[in-house]
Parts: C-alpha cells; sequence; structure tokens
C-alpha cells in the first residue's frame, strides 16, 4: 500500500467516522427505523370499551400512534378538535382533507388530488393500520417529573370508544460511568495495535462487536415500530446481512494475515458507526427502543462502539509501514 493510498484512506475513513457521529443527528433514527431514545414515557392505559377491535401502539415518549383495524367495519379517528379526522375500513386508510388535524400532523399532502375530492375522504394506503405524531400522546416536552393523561377518542362501527394513556416526563440517566466503559473498551481495542500477534486477538474482538451489534438490532426490531413489526424486521435483515458480509471479509483476512488485513479494520469499524448511527444516545436517555432491560442496550451500546472506535485507530496504525521494514513494505507495494 503506497503512502499517498494510505493518506487518501484516512482521510475517507476520517469523513466516513465524522458523518456517522453528526450526519445522523437532523435525522435521530434509531437503527430498525423505529424511535430514538427519549427520557419521556407514553403507554396505554386502557382502552374503553374493551374488545372493540381496535389495536393500539404508541411509541416510547408518544414519538408515534399507531391504529390498526383488528375486525371492526369501520374505524374514525377524532381530530383535535373532534372532527372526522382518519378512517380505516376494508377499502383502506382515508384521511379527512378538511381536517385541520390532517394539515397539522402531515397526513394531509395539500395536494391537486387532495383538493379536487369531491367525497369527504381520501385514500391514503390499502393497508389496515395507520401511523402518525398524535400531540395529544406525545410527551416529550414534559419537564422531569411531569405527568398527564391523555385520551384519543374513535368511532369503531357507529360506536364511541376512548383510548386512555398516561405520559411522564422522566429523569435522564448519569451517563459517565458508561461513557466511561466506552472509552476503557476503546483504549483496550486500540491498544491491540501495537501488539506483535494482534491477528488473533482482534478478530476475536470484531466478533464481538458484530455479535453485540446483532443482538442490539434484536431487540430493536422487537420494540414498537411505526410501520409495524415487520416493517422492523426488514431493515434488521438488510443491514444485519451487510454487516456480516463486511465482517466475514474482515475476520477472514484477519485470521489469513492477508496483507490488506489491516486496512480493513476501519472499514469494519465505519460501518459499525454507519449502522448503529445515533443510537448511543441511550447512553443519556432513559427510555430506550429495546424490547429487554435497558442496562442491557447500554452494555450493548459500549461494547459496540468501543470496538468501533478502537478498531479504527488500530487499523490505522496497522496500516502504517514503520521503520526500515515498513519502508521496505512501501517500496515494494509502489513498483
Amino acid at each position: 500500500m503506497t503512502r499517498a493510498a494510505r493518506r487518501v484512506g484516512f482521510v475517507i475513513t476520517t469523513m466516513a467516522v465524522l458523518f456517522a457521529l453528526v450526519g445522523p443527528g437532523t435525522a435521530a433514527a434509531h437503527i430498525a427505523g423505529g424511535t430514538s431514545p427519549t427520557n419521556s414515557r407514553s403507554v396505554v392505559t386502557e382502552i374503553r370499551p374493551a374488545g372493540s377491535g381496535v389495536g393500539v401502539a404508541v411509541g416510547l415518549g408518544g414519538q408515534f400512534v399507531r391504529i390498526s383495524d383488528r375486525g371492526a367495519e369501520e374505524i374514525v379517528v377524532l381530530g383535535y378538535r373532534g372532527e372526522p379526522f382518519l378512517r380505516l375500513t376494508q377499502q383502506g386508510v382515508q384521511v379527512n382533507p378538511r381536517s385541520t388535524t390532517a394539515a397539522q400532523t402531515g397526513q394531509l399532502q395539500l395536494s391537486a388530488q387532495a383538493g379536487d375530492a369531491g367525497g369527504q375522504w381520501v385514500q391514503l394506503s390499502d393497508g389496515d393500520s395507520v401511523t402518525w405524531t398524535d400531540a395529544r400522546a406525545d410527551g416529550r416536552s414534559l419537564p422531569e417529573g411531569a405527568s398527564s393523561s391523555w385520551t384519543l377518542p374513535l368511532v369503531v362501527d357507529g360506536r364511541p370508544v376512548t383510548i386512555l394513556g398516561m405520559r411522564t416526563g422522566l429523569a435522564a440517566p448519569f451517563p459517565w460511568p458508561w461513557v466511561a466503559a466506552l472509552g476503557l473498551v476503546a483504549a483496550a481495542v486500540a491498544a491491540l495495535g501495537w501488539v506483535r500477534g494482534w491477528h488473533r486477538p482482534v478478530s476475536a474482538v470484531t466478533v464481538a462487536g458484530v455479535v453485540a451489534f446483532g443482538v442490539h438490532m434484536l431487540g430493536s426490531g422487537a420494540a414498537p415500530q411505526p410501520g409495524g413489526s415487520s416493517s422492523g424486521w426488514v431493515v434488521i435483515a438488510v443491514l444485519g446481512t451487510f454487516c456480516l458480509l463486511v465482517a466475514g471479509v474482515t475476520v477472514l483476512s484477519t485470521l489469513r494475515r492477508t496483507e490488506l488485513a489491516a486496512s480493513r479494520l476501519p472499514m469494519m469499524a465505519v460501518t459499525l458507526l454507519l449502522l448503529a448511527g445515533t443510537d448511543i444516545s441511550g447512553l443519556w436517555n432513559s427510555q430506550l427502543p429495546f424490547a429487554g432491560p435497558a442496562v442491557l442496550d447500554r452494555g450493548l451500546l459500549v461494547v459496540i462502539y468501543g470496538v468501533a472506535l478502537g478498531l479504527l485507530v488500530a487499523g490505522v496504525r496497522l496500516a502504517r509501514p514503520s521503520g526500515s521494514a515498513g519502508k521496505a513494505v512501501a517500496e515494494r507495494s509502489s513498483r
């Protein structure tokens, strides 16, 4: 590997890492396409009357509300002013173009199609469920310790049905022990770049990082998803396959001690950082989109980011020729 190629690779890797840590922040998207960590909680406490043929899911702090038709002929969701807002029937999901709630929640795009609609309802999709962000259930603006109840009125097959819930503002966890642990993991992995027999231990920590990422994805996929459970699992399958391919190439190359083994470590690190995105915010948020103990997910995040950052440093160190032996390698690769 020539010196120019190493410099280009280092610049590309650095830019990719910066994008991974900073770029996704504006979208704040979780890995499985669900919700982001938050310091609030919103839950459904009751559906009155029970057995109404309605399914309800709420994301963490109320980031989304999802209504599903479970056997009803017609479900009408009422808006902020009590007006008909959304309707689910056997023909799919429809929105009322005259509803102010539809405009405020983004369900209605003021398009020519909606404006030319002669009836009360405009078709949105052919599915049996609908997801939107509803201010009544959204608790993300609540201060710490505050709580309030919320209701979502429906009309199911001509009968009034009410979804009742509670939203609460929660304290953020103390993140510094987790941050310190992440730093220790990163330093330990990075130190492998100065170990003579680095191939086996680097392969082992790479596998550990990928396994931690896999468990994190599985827990994320089992958490409530805005698009339903199937949408999360599709994303997980695609990203998991890609991560396994990169990890497989990296580990095999490292164990076989190929010439490109060291240069593939930063790419493995960047892959983990890009796929994990902004999930690191789970270290300083109390509510995590993870179907399991929050402490487990934070431990997984420490391993994922610690391994990724450590591999980045170790890979750059190992890919750089040093001393007279390094100069000889550089001269041979430039011929």
